[in-house]
């Protein structure tokens, strides 16, 4: 009987050492291939978003230059602008100056000169 009592512990502690050595290390390696397989989709949704990046930064810099172009346009256009507002500006000072004969030749485009042959 005293040989017995040991085979019972000795059985369970063998059981735990198989449980330890066999089982635990089969659950981590699919632990680690689901890790693995997890960094490899990360891998290329990484690259799926570096490639979209560089797509969006050469749109970045077109439209830069369509806006740089659109400004020098703007410059151009209010210098145009600021050149018709000053000559609008002399007729209308020289028009104030005019005597009534000489608003009347201006509007009606009446000129004294070749009208006579």
């Amino acid at each position: 009987m005293k040989y017995y009592k040991w085979i019972l512990p000795l059985v369970i502690v063998i059981g735990v050492v198989i449980t330890f050595f066999l089982v635990l290390p089969e659950e981590e390696s699919v632990i680690d291939q689901i890790q693995k397989i997890e960094i490899e989709e990360l891998k290329r949704e990484n690259i799926v978003l570096k490639e979209n990046n560089d797509l969006l930064d050469k749109e970045i810099a077109e439209m830069e230059l369509m806006t740089d172009s659109l400004i020098a346009l703007v410059i151009k256009d209010q210098q145009v602008i600021e050149k018709l507002i000053v000559r609008k500006n002399e007729k209308v000072s020289a028009i104030d100056d005019f005597t009534d004969d000489e608003l009347y030749q201006y509007f009606t485009r009446f000129s004294t000169k070749g009208t006579t042959d």
